[in-house]
């Protein structure tokens, strides 16, 4: 922009450290309420800029203040270039300080300082120097967060106690597709939560966590918004290179880590690069055991008897590769384009041996399965921010991002066959249960009859007259269970900013994206012929067959005492499994082939596409109302359309069934309104006041307008098109103060008040006077969530001598939450009657906290941290509240250390889940589990190198 012709100037810069460039450091102009804050690649813009004498004054946490006098000219754009901040140690003595978390503190502290949002922060050290493996482990250390795992590994990432559906993830402000079906293992299915074990944490820049959300952002953040910004061009030529090798105990085998980042600027700094790439690989192995129930029984004291007990063993390699590249080029100071691309693919090589005790069929299974599980991502953007006049500027974005989940196998044993999850299954008739009550049931200690001595919660005995035989174990079936999903967004933005004053600011825009999302599951079931009376078909005993040692690795159980060693037969090797699925292993047992896919009743309403298109528009001010006071006001409004297109199952006056086409679609609207208000009666003290309303969109899956009905057995199971998106009406109020030593000291409460929430719901209707038991999401009524969240970040550095290296990192949060949910019964007249079942919001733990001590000094980083949740609902049972299924209290440590050298070189080390902390299930009472799983200790050493 031309200021030749204006009274006023422009000024600009980019501030560094002995680091790089500083964001969120605050620039002011003395004696005025002129200033800004330096964006996240350290630059700095301050426009209309009076002529005269002044004096620049820029000030960032635990940095000494920077202050140079000016003299500006009217008409005159002035560039300061670099100016380097210098650290400001408390104490200075004859020692080398070589900090290597602090700076990077720093960092993330001034962003959440001067941001307009409710927001924690974390910048990309911090996370290469926390003892976690992915983005989802590193965000969990972020105040009020908790993550759900996965083999014990982080995945999912749940705000404040919402439950995961509530909580918007974000790539670089766009809202990241997602593609993971139902196996992924925790209940997710065709949801919108995306996996975050998908992002190697090399990638990342910053991670903005905002629990009040701006108009600005994208509205379906009901928990919170987790942002991840990639790496962009550095100020300067960079190379980067990070080696670590690791060990898993319970896998007993090894892991690889290696990174690299490059960038640089050329043609006098216009154009910026970077490249960035991971590759991890890592063993893991799980031990698990499962319990279930007879909650389905008439007689109360009988629905806690056990009706199965099940044993797995898991043994997998996980494979995660990331590639991050960028690019901006500076036309002058008014111009900038830029480029960012992705690719992510994360690949579970699983391996299951499990053994099944079926107590009420007096048989026992056990099953090997084989599967690739894989998440890949993959998209891009491309975009360009202009300064149009001296107080209106314009950016705009193109993007597109693709995510896919599938599973496969190595090799493919069947060309003729979609490669999926393989499972084979052998069975044992008679085993002779011993130990059972006079009833005919298993029980626990606790829930067993008078007289009758019930098994220990963790020592849950099959007690076999006639134990686990080669010679008895048959093939029952052979499964392969193919699944795979997608979904592809088009994005367009384009936003304007208009300084009407110094102290008022309007930014207006728009964004449209354009979604497609398609799921299929199919399935094929090898049935033995000896086994459906198929002439001369072999009777495929476990003997005929090539088996290996069990257990190994370590043994199995062992945190139990190896209690099942002596119980437990070797299993079909990997190939051996392989082969059974091979075209001249399914002729040789005479197997017929039962295919349910989009062409078979029993699993048409599983397949689907749709595409959704979403309409935002928003509006929003700034208004300075004073150096200490200002305010954001404004509203967003997001539409989207939905169509989709499903299978129907109806059945003809023969009962015969048929499939249909079935199509849905549906429009709704959200308005939401927001306004903050920030109040800083000191430069290192803000008082945070806001209310926002956002919602969540329903699942894809609970959209799907595809109909089951099995007359069999009255089941009917549906979906539901006309769902309404769940809106939250938020109330937060929080205060921050920032330490000058770099730290903060925070604390402030939130309320949510929910309505529309949606529940997979059981109810009965008659139907041709038959009762059928309906299951289909619904819209709740009404609910709540509320809470307070506090925590201290600080450093120590009052203690005398070597103790001022250490400090402490904690902070806490009390969530509580009620829902109204319907209850829908038939009474003895025949007439179904509605009732009301108040239930906390599922996967909202009431405690939650991160407790970590840290040493930094003389070049050492060391931190021993503790991530507690508190158990939580996770489903709710048809047969009563005291049947719900509870995720248990857990609380994991880890260790990480590192020793920087010199600026350049540093040895790290990372120990994960020191204690051995099991993940734990129960059914309604902490003593009666449901699953449990042992992941041991794991770890890396590594080295980074910093070449220039």
């Amino acid at each position: 922009m031309n200021y030749a012709q204006s009274n006023t100037s422009k000024l600009e810069g980019v501030v560094i450290d002995s680091y790089g460039t500083v964001p969120g450091a605050e620039i002011k102009l003395e004696g005025t309420e002129i200033g800004t804050v330096t964006d996240l690649s350290g630059r700095f813009s301050i426009k209309n800029v009076p002529s005269g004498e002044t004096t620049l004054s820029i000030t960032f946490l635990g940095y000494q203040t920077y202050e140079k006098t000016l003299n500006l000219e009217a008409g005159v754009s002035m560039d300061l270039g670099e100016i380097t901040l210098k650290e400001d140690y408390s104490e200075l003595k004859e020692v080398v300080v070589k900090s290597t978390y602090r700076p990077s503190q720093a960092r993330a502290l001034s962003i959440q300082k001067k941001s307009a949002a409710i927001m924690n922060v974390l910048a990309a050290d911090a996370i290469g120097k926390l003892p976690d493996r992915n983005a989802a482990e590193a965000v969990q250390r972020i105040q009020g967060v908790s993550i759900e795992r996965d083999h014990g590994e982080g995945r999912y990432v749940s705000v404040r106690g919402a439950p995961l559906k509530w909580n918007s993830n974000l790539i670089n402000g766009n809202r990241l597709p997602a593609a993971v079906g139902t196996s992924d293992g925790l209940g997710t299915g065709s949801d919108r939560s995306v996996p975050l074990d998908i992002f190697p944490s090399e990638l990342i820049q910053y991670v903005q966590l905002s629990k009040a959300i701006t108009p600005d952002m994208e509205g379906d953040a009901i928990g919170g918004s987790v942002n991840f910004i990639t790496r962009t061009a550095p100020y300067e030529r960079t190379l980067n290179v990070n080696l670590a090798g690791g060990y898993n105990n319970q896998a007993q085998d090894g892991s690889y880590n290696a990174s690299v980042l490059y960038g640089d600027r050329f043609f006098n700094d216009k154009l910026g690069i970077i490249i960035s790439g991971a590759a991890w690989e890592r063993n893991w192995g799980t031990d698990n055991y499962e319990v279930g129930y007879n909650a389905d029984l008439e007689d109360p004291n009988q629905q806690f008897s056990v009706s199965q007990l099940e044993l797995r063993d898991y043994i997998g390699k996980r494979s995660t590769l990331g590639l991050n590249v960028g690019a901006e080029y500076n036309f002058n100071d008014d111009h900038k384009i830029f480029f960012r691309g992705i690719s992510t693919s994360f690949e579970d090589d699983e391996r299951s041996r499990e053994f099944l005790f079926l107590f009420n069929e007096d048989a026992a299974q056990i099953r090997q399965r084989k599967a690739i599980w894989g998440t890949y991502l993959s998209g891009g953007e491309f975009g360009g921010e202009h300064q149009l006049t001296e107080k209106t500027s314009l950016s705009w974005k193109g993007a597109t991002y693709r995510t896919k989940a599938n599973l496969g196998s190595t090799p493919t044993p069947n060309p003729d066959e979609g490669a999926g999850l393989l499972l084979g299954i052998f069975r044992q008739q008679n085993v002779g249960f011993q130990g059972l009550s006079p009833d005919g049931y298993k029980y626990l200690e606790g829930d067993a009859p008078q007289g009758v001595a019930g098994d220990p919660f963790n020592n849950i005995q099959p007690n076999m007259a006639n134990p686990l035989s080669p010679d008895q174990l048959f093939i029952e079936n052979l499964l392969n269970f193919e699944q795979s999903s997608e979904e592809q967004d088009y994005i367009g933005q384009l936003d304007v900013e208009h300084e009407a004053s110094d102290k008022l600011t309007f930014k207006f825009g728009g964004k449209f994206r354009s979604k497609t999302r398609s799921e299929a599951s199919p399935l094929t079931i090898f049935v033995p012929g000896a086994l459906v009376g198929v002439p001369d078909s072999p009777f495929p005993f476990l003997n005929n067959y090539e088996t290996e040692a069990f257990p190994s690795n370590g043994g199995f159980l062992t945190e139990l005492g190896e209690n099942y060693n002596d119980q437990l037969v070797d299993q079909v090797t990997q190939d051996e499994l392989l082969n059974l699925f091979r075209p001249e292993s399914i002729d040789e047992l005479n197997a017929i082939r039962i295919r349910q896919d989009e062409n078979n009743p029993s699993s048409a309403a599983s397949f689907f596409e749709g595409t959704e298109n979403v309409f935002a528009g928003y509006a929003m001010l700034t208004y300075n109302i004073n150096e200490k006071l200002s305010f954001i006001g404004g509203f967003r409004n997001e539409m989207t359309s939905i169509d989709y297109t499903g299978n129907k199952v109806i059945l003809d006056e023969d009962e015969n069934p048929s499939i249909v086409v079935a199509e849905g679609n549906r429009t709704t609207n959200a308005f939401l309104p927001m306004a903050h208000l920030k109040y800083s009666p000191e430069d290192n003290i803000n008082i945070r006041a806001a209310y926002t309303r956002t919602f969540a969109r329903p699942s894809f899956g609970s959209l799907n307008p595809g109909t089951t009905q099995n007359d069999a057995f009255q089941v009917i199971s549906r979906g539901n098109p006309d769902l309404n998106p769940t809106f939250s009406d938020n109330f937060d109020l929080m205060g921050e103060y920032f330490f000058d030593n770099v730290g903060v000291l925070s604390g402030g409460v939130f309320y949510k008040r929910i309505t529309d929430d949606i529940f997979n719901s059981t109810s009965q209707q008659n139907i041709n006077g038959l009762l059928y038991t309906i299951t289909e999401p619904r819209n709740l009524e009404n609910g709540y969530l509320v809470g307070f969240e506090a925590g201290l970040s600080k450093r120590l550095d009052f203690l005398p001598g070597v103790l001022s290296g250490f400090g402490i990192d904690v902070n806490y949060t009390y969530t509580d939450s009620e829902v109204d949910v319907p209850v829908f019964n038939v009474n003895g007249a025949g007439t179904i009657e509605k009732s009301i079942l108040k239930q906390p919001l599922p996967n909202q733990s009431q405690h939650l906290y991160n407790a970590s001590l840290f040493y930094e000094k003389y070049g050492i980083l060391a931190r021993i941290a503790a991530n507690y949740k508190g158990k939580n609902v996770v489903g709710f049972s048809e047969f009563g509240p005291e049947h719900n299924r509870w995720y248990d209290e857990n609380l994991t440590i880890d260790f990480s250390a590192a020793y920087a050298f010199n600026n350049k070189v540093r040895v790290f080390l990372e120990l994960n889940n020191l204690t051995n902390e099991p993940l734990r299930y129960f059914h309604g009472n902490v003593n009666r589990p449901e699953q449990v799983e042992y992941y041991s200790l794991r770890g890396q050493l590594g080295i980074s190198y910093q070449l220039f």
